[in-house]
């Protein structure tokens, strides 16, 4: 089985209410990692396979998610877009 064939299946098995976007404010990289884990969980996906599938080290990624690790804004785009989650950057009111 190949790596994308093993992707499409686990999005296929999402539990129906995930399926609307949400907006989570994420405003150190302590928050966007709790988002990414939980994302990540949703999918069913290990550190292992996320790794993997996203080309960081294994390592990144959990440190990343429990916040003991600050990782560049390359790194935190690339393991979100590859589990379905967009970044971006919200205007608040006049500057």
């Amino acid at each position: 089985m190949s790596l994308r064939s093993t992707m499409r299946g686990y999005r296929s098995e999402l539990d129906p209410r995930y399926d609307q976007p949400a907006r989570t404010p994420c405003p150190s990289t302590a928050d966007a990692g709790a988002v990414l884990r939980q994302r990540r969980k949703e999918l069913g996906w290990t550190v292992e396979f996320a790794a993997q599938t996203c080309s960081i080290n294994p390592r990144t990624i959990s440190e990343l998610e429990r916040g003991l690790r600050q990782v560049g804004y390359d790194t935190v785009a690339t393991y979100a877009q590859n589990m379905g989650i967009d970044v971006i950057f919200e205007i608040r009111g006049k500057a």
